[in-house]
């Protein structure tokens, strides 16, 4: 028998191209070792080959008169699955000796639940294929094409509903986004296997019942009246795991999105759907910031969206991962006009980027309506992401993505072009590669104007949409960035932002992603043990993470092991970025502060200010440094206990704001009206913090990067309550002080304040009586 199936071609053929494919993934650190990617990858790959081979089996059993019963031709399908099964599941379990497995458990159970499953069932679909189709001739390919027919189904379920996510019987799971790192087996996809398993048992109940065991041949009487009735009701079983995937979470649509979320609203742009909680003011600053950014891409990108975007927008990333399966990214579907975001607050820092996807779809290709290659079919995401970079524009942590990519060119980390384009995107750090490519595409639409993006976007060629060759391109792009200042400051932010591995590169991404989590939220709890374990688990996996190890010298400091926490600096200051060096001794000073030792934290501080800070931190260290350098001991409690905190303590907004309020009686200038107006400002209550804002600014604030950021929340909180003059006021004020990402800043808010103005008076003029 073995001798007989080894002289079969297709089983042959079928199990090289396991064993190469699988020796090939040993190249890609993310797919060398089992896990869910290699388990969706072999998921693609075996079960067709496993129908096909298994249908030659039967075929030619039968015809060598080998096959004495329908249990031998089973074992025979069922041995070859095994063996199929078994090549890259031991190829790349040997490759973890080599590359590092953090999680070898459960990326076995990936391999048995995917294409485990996966080519167990197409080798019983090869084997009923073969039994029922009298032509012998189209056995085998109509065997092979059931398994890619589901998959091809999951792929038209892909564009036609809002699920990123797909579940296949045949292919197992594909998560979705690469970028989402954490990934784990889900419920959904054990119920699918649940059902996986109703399937295989309905086929061989049903092959069992319906097979002559005399002549292995399908007869229209059933040989069986129990196998019949079991296998029966087995597909009714099966079929209802089909009817209810909806509900069981295999697929999502958008009727369930809109039952859950609850609210929704069409604004004269947009078709809202948000949570039903949302009251209506908050579902008219949505409905209006969503018209804005529709009408900000078209008036860049030189376009007419012809139908409304479809926001989405759901209560938290892991409401969004259940019913459409992106978690950690925010992502757009172009061909549907959809956008789906979670709530950050208004006004959604994601929401103009994800609109320009949207609008972009007007010169996209093909049915995705995106840039790339073969009408779209094979997409450029650097140019996908790129353009919505450079159309919203969107400064972060203080530099512009001009400015950022200068660091990089100046870092020399910054890749090449022809690094960047097409699938080698993806094999770039994931902030490097989208701000490198927006910056790209704004300096082609500064030097050549929008028509050159559009054609860009529409070819998926860069290069020839502007006439030159890549190199030129580069060379001119390059020279435009190196023509701006950057400052030392800057350099350090960029080394710490942009360095580390691309998601294909990286190692162990789905443990240290989940034991990220876990350290967030020992930190958050206070759980020092708790959180000197997790990094050291981390640490063990990856010795080079910066993070863990600027998060373990806080740990240290706050258990009393001073040693431990000074080693651990030292290594950071030696090894690691500036910023983490800054942030571990951040948290040694704030320990210093909690203890009493307030000169130390002071001097700590007022250096630290010295260092490479992002404006966040840098507004956070100067009011501690404030309250360390003050003599009034009630001053120091409340700002310790609203900036700082206890372990695991850190004040809600309602203590914030109630410690604020304490603040003003020992303060006479406006820091405690500005940190009071911050949390009511958070928390929508707008009318409240412009008042405090006033008093704030009024009283003088005590440092430029103070006074800056409460010019910018001055402008949000009045543009909410009404007032766009004092808005305009505030945010020219804001974007006047030199810096390019406040400028830009301020420009995109006061696009929208023109926007507003514009709208009101059309709204004035149709409602004016005719004369």
């Amino acid at each position: 028998m073995i001798r007989l199936l080894r002289s079969i071609p297709a089983v042959r053929v079928s199990l090289g191209i396991a064993l190469l494919a699988s020796i090939g993934m040993c190249f890609v650190p993310l797919l060398a070792v089992h896990g869910p990617e290699s388990a969706l990858v072999l998921g693609v790959l075996l079960p067709p080959m496993a129908a096909f081979g298994s249908a030659r089996i039967v075929q030619r059993l039968r015809a060598a008169g080998l096959a004495s019963s329908l249990r031998s031709l089973m074992e025979a399908v069922l041995a070859y699955g095994a063996v199929l099964f078994a090549v890259p599941l031991v190829v790349l379990a040997l490759d973890s000796l080599r590359i590092r497995n953090c999680t070898p458990l459960s990326g076995l159970a990936f391999m048995l639940l995917g294409p485990g499953f996966g080519t167990l069932i197409a080798c019983l679909t090869g084997l009923a294929i073969a039994l029922v189709v009298p032509r012998p001739k189209y056995v085998a390919t109509l065997a092979l094409a059931v398994p890619v027919f589901t998959m091809l189904a999951a792929i038209w379920r892909f564009y036609a509903s809002p699920s990123i996510f797909a579940y296949g019987h045949y292919f197992g799971f594909f998560p979705g986004t690469v970028y989402d790192e954490n990934v784990n087996l889900t419920y959904p996809f054990l119920s699918l296997r649940v059902g996986t398993c109703v399937w295989i048992a309905t086929l061989v109940l049903l092959i069992r019942a319906f097979t002559d065991p005399a002549t292995l041949r399908v007869s229209l009487l059933p040989q069986s009246r129990l196998a019949l009735v079991t296998g029966a009701a087995c597909l009714v079983a099966g079929l209802s795991f089909e009817v209810f995937a909806v509900e069981l979470g295999h697929a999502s649509s958008v009727a369930q999105i809109r039952k859950t979320l609850g609210g929704e609203q069409r604004s004269a742009r947009c078709q809202l759907y948000f949570p039903r909680e949302e009251n209506p003011k908050e579902r008219k600053r949505l409905a209006e910031d969503c018209d804005f950014r529709v009408t900000q891409a078209e008036r860049w990108l030189g376009v007419t969206h012809p139908e409304p975007v479809t926001v989405f927008l759901f209560r938290s990333p892991q409401e969004k991962y259940a019913l459409m399966g992106a978690e950690g990214t925010n992502i757009a579907k172009p061909w549907r006009s959809e956008v789906y975001i979670s709530e950050q607050g208004w006004p959604n820092p994601v929401l103009g980027h994800e609109i320009v996807h949207a609008v972009a779809s007007v010169t996209g290709a093909g049915p995705l309506r995106v840039s790339g290659k073969l009408w779209g079919f094979w997409p450029d995401p650097a140019l996908i992401e790129g353009v919505a970079v450079a159309a919203a524009w969107q400064p972060a942590g203080g530099l512009t993505p001009h400015e950022w990519s200068r660091a990089l060119l100046e870092l020399d980390l910054a890749p090449r072009l022809s690094e960047l384009f097409g699938a080698s995107f993806l094999g770039q750090q994931k902030r490097l590669a989208y701000t490198v490519s927006g910056s790209l595409l704004r300096f082609v639409a500064e030097r050549w104007g929008v028509r050159a993006v559009r054609q860009a976007y529409a070819h998926g060629d860069v290069a020839g949409a502007v006439g030159v060759t890549i190199e030129q391109l580069e060379t001119e792009w390059h020279r435009y960035l190196r023509a701006r200042p950057i400052s030392g400051s800057a350099l350090a932010l960029a080394e710490a932002r942009f360095t580390g591995p691309s998601i294909f590169s990286a190692v162990c991404p789905h443990a240290l992603a989940q034991l990220r989590d876990e350290l967030r939220v020992a930190l958050g709890t206070g759980a020092d043990q708790l959180a000197l374990k997790t990094c050291h688990e981390i640490l063990a996996a990856d010795q080079s993470d910066v993070g863990a190890r600027t998060a373990l010298v806080g740990s240290l400091a706050r258990l009393g092991k001073t040693d431990d926490a000074q080693r651990e600096l030292s290594w950071l200051e030696q090894r690691a970025p500036k910023p983490y060096a800054v942030a571990a001794r951040q948290a040694l000073a704030d320990e210093a502060f909690r203890r009493g030792r307030y000169a130390e934290a002071r001097d700590t501080y007022r250096a630290l200010l010295r260092e490479p800070l992002d404006d966040d931190q840098r507004r956070a260290l100067q009011v501690k440094e404030l309250a360390t350098a003050s003599s009034d001991p009630r001053e120091r409690a409340l700002v310790f206990e609203l900036i700082v905190g206890e372990p695991g303590e850190r004040a809600d907004g309602a203590t914030a704001v109630h410690l604020a309020r304490e603040l003003r009686l020992e303060r006479s200038d406006g820091l405690p009206q500005y940190l009071e107006a911050r949390q009511l400002i958070a928390q929508a209550r707008f009318a409240h913090g412009a008042r405090l804002l006033a008093e704030a600014r009024s009283a003088g604030l005590p440092t430029p990067e103070l006074a800056a950021e409460a010019l910018r929340i001055d402008g949000i909180a009045n543009y909410a309550i009404g007032d766009l003059d004092a808005s305009e006021r505030s945010y020219r004020a804001f974007g006047a002080d030199g810096s390019a990402a406040h400028a830009a800043e301020a420009e995109d808010f006061l696009s929208r304040i023109r926007f507003s103005r514009s709208r009101t008076a059309a709204a004035s003029a149709s409602s004016a009586p005719s004369p």
